[in-house]
């Protein structure tokens, strides 16, 4: 893998036409251009899509324009790694040959001095029951199976409301907020103790750092059409900035 690498994600891009995905798009442009002399790599964690759901042929063109920028990207020399999240875990041999690399689980990276554990961030806390139990329904290959059955406008009908109803649930209160930071932390602990020197998410759509040890806890805010969130990772030291 290509130093630096730049992680970032959630960037929620919809397969309705919308303004604020312009926006978000040419944030993306405007990232990869600042990038670009550099090169290195990008590693996207997951949530990149609102919606993704491959089919094994006449699949929806919503995101042909991006997937074309994938490939751009990669010929300026830059690598594409992808880890999927809970909106975009239906990838298929499409997207997989837009990237560099794309992986359903968590992966822990080994380059330059440290140790890095990325992972999407979902399913990880221990009392969101619920939540726990829709990615077990999302991720099984029986549902994936039934649900790719369905007419495409049924299943476009069923992920939309699936997704507007998640939406409030990263809108929380500060006790919440504490008890998330903490379950995360005690998360973050365990990774340590496994030899990783840093633990990177998103998943949560606000930014949190915490160190311990010279250890690293590090979630990343989305990237939203206002603001760009990003970590920079030069093969020493991880800096998070924003465009």
């Amino acid at each position: 893998m290509k130093l630096p690498i730049y992680f970032f994600g959630d960037n929620h891009f919809t397969p309705n036409p919308h303004v604020s995905n312009n926006k978000k798009i040419q944030k993306l442009k405007d990232f990869i251009n600042l990038i670009d002399q550099n090169g290195g790599s990008i590693f996207i964690m997951g949530d990149f899509f609102d919606y993704y759901f491959e089919y094994k042929k006449n699949n929806p063109s919503f995101f042909n324009d991006l997937l074309d920028l994938f490939d751009r990207i990669k010929n300026k020399g830059i690598e594409i790694y992808f880890i999927a999240g809970n909106h975009d875990y239906w990838i298929g041999q499409k997207f997989r040959s837009s990237v560099t690399q794309a992986f359903l689980k968590d992966q822990i990276l080994v380059t330059g001095k440290k140790r890095i554990f990325v992972t999407h961030g979902d399913g990880l806390l221990s009392w969101d029951w619920g939540y726990r139990m829709l990615r077990l329904i999302i991720r099984s290959k029986l549902v994936i199976f039934i649900y790719s059955l369905l007419p495409k406008a049924l299943a476009f009908y069923i992920a939309n409301k699936v997704s507007y109803l998640r939406k409030d649930s990263h809108r929380i209160d500060k006790k919440i907020l504490d008890k998330i930071h903490n379950e995360l932390i005690n998360f973050a602990r365990i990774k340590w103790a496994e030899g990783c020197d840093i633990v990177i998410m998103g998943h949560y759509h606000h930014s949190f750092y915490f160190e311990e040890n010279n250890k690293e806890l590090i979630i990343l805010a989305d990237c939203s059409e206002k603001k760009f969130n990003y970590a920079k990772y030069d093969g020493e030291t991880i800096s998070i900035d924003s465009l």
